[in-house]
């Protein structure tokens, strides 16, 4: 059996997805070691794998003191100052300290399997050492294509598209500070930088897995033959995971709530959205079940939307989503994704640019609301009182649970090992 490195770093939805995968090649009797930030590993500690700390605590802690950033920008101009924040501020002044870690892990490795960003790191290591490397990818509309959407700019004509994604993997586009830093750091490693560019260096040009159906987003014309797509991965919590006793106690109060979930950007972003939004459902005469992703943040909501609904700062959705009747979040790959395979509807408030894009997916796809600023009280009547919204959201989630997105992309992780 192999000795298999799982490498991802940042937001619950950016580690999370990537620990059903990590199961699946551990009871495929392969040694797998995760390495992703300290805060995970208490959470991540029942799974039948190791964790490894990063070397960089960039996690969802971290990136809470940067709210404020996220807020003034994460929307703004299609998100296109985020990596300001993501690679200026928190990756590339600790390129070093990254590569150290995962560099020393790869030394005794048999494959690496990667979030696409920190990837820009792992990436060169794995090549350094001759470690066969796949990028399991959570960012549909990332990929290079005529056909897709860009999160920045909406909906354009199929030549237009390909010609601003020219641009962006131009030369011109290859000098913007971020990105030259990145080519620098490659380059200082010996390694070839002829042609680098940021979209196509973000993923592995051996084997990238996208982490998502092709119901949902089908699999481009034009994308390179070796991205495959292999479902979707939602991590709903430990196995045998039961619900808090006083979580039980208010699903038992009442009629099914709407869960309120904004993940880690959004909660400390716009907080007030978990009283905006429970405001809303006091006037449909509907229940929340609100995550705040922290504890101040619980504590505030408590006090300002009343004993009506129920507040906690983070608990796994497994257990819960069966017991909800639709989905309020922000629109991040892991809750999303469960959202989907549950067969719920959503109503997404996008706080940065990948969001935008899946608020507009599940809009186009008619399995849910795109909230626009201001209207989400309107968003959330119709997100309740559209009967066929949930028969289409419903449908497709019985489709995506035929589905076995772990397996597959395991199997598929392993054919990189046969070269």
């Amino acid at each position: 059996m192999a000795r298999v490195v799982l490498y991802a770093m940042g937001y619950r939805g950016d580690v999370l997805p990537y620990v059903p995968v990590a199961r699946e090649l551990a009871r495929r009797g392969h040694q797998v070691r995760f390495v992703c930030p300290r805060e995970f590993h208490g959470l991540l500690e029942p799974e039948p794998f190791g964790c490894v700390h990063s070397g960089l605590d960039l996690g969802p802690n971290l990136l809470e003191q940067h709210s404020d950033f996220v807020a003034r920008w994460g929307t703004r101009l299609g998100g296109v100052m985020l990596p300001r924040l993501y690679f200026d501020k928190l990756t590339i002044p600790y390129l070093d300290r990254l590569f150290e870690v995962i560099d020393h892990e790869l030394a005794s490795a048999d494959l690496l399997a990667s979030h696409p960003f920190p990837y820009f790191v792992a990436g060169p290591a794995a090549e350094r050492r001759g470690v066969p490397a796949v990028v399991l990818d959570v960012f549909p509309m990332l990929v290079p294509s005529r056909y897709t959407d860009l999160p920045v700019l909406g909906s354009l004509r199929p030549r237009i598209s390909a010609a601003v994604w020219a641009t962006a993997r131009s030369r011109v586009v290859a000098r913007v500070p971020t990105f030259a830093a990145l080519r620098r750091f490659r380059e200082r490693l010996g390694l070839d930088v002829n042609g680098w560019n940021f979209f196509d260096a973000r993923l592995s040009q051996r084997l990238t897995i996208g982490l998502y159906s092709h119901w949902y987003q089908p699999r481009q014309p034009d994308w390179p033959e070796s991205y495959q797509l292999a479902g979707f991965t939602p991590w709903l919590g430990p196995a045998g995971l039961a619900v808090p006793a006083e979580v039980e106690t208010f699903l038992e109060a009442g009629d099914p709530p709407v869960l309120i979930t904004l993940g880690t950007n959004a909660a400390t972003a716009h907080p007030g959205t978990f009283v905006e939004a429970a405001r809303a459902l006091d006037a449909l005469h509907a229940r929340g079940l609100i995550l705040t992703s922290n504890e101040a943040i619980a504590e505030r909501t408590k006090r300002a939307v009343g004993d009506g609904h129920g507040v906690w700062p983070f608990l796994p959705l497994g257990p819960l989503l069966s017991r909800c009747r639709a989905v309020v979040h922000a629109g991040g790959h892991g809750t999303n994704a469960a959202a989907l395979t549950a067969g719920l509807p959503s109503a997404i408030t996008p706080v940065v640019s990948d969001q935008i894009w899946h608020a507009r997916r599940i809009a186009e796809l008619g399995i849910g609301v795109n909230i626009k600023r201001g209207r989400l009280h309107q968003g959330l009547s119709e997100l309740l009182r559209d009967g066929s919204m949930h028969e289409r959201a419903a449908a497709l989630g019985q489709r995506l649970r035929t589905e076995n997105g772990p397996k597959t992309a395991a199997t598929l992780a392993e054919s990189a090992l046969a070269g």
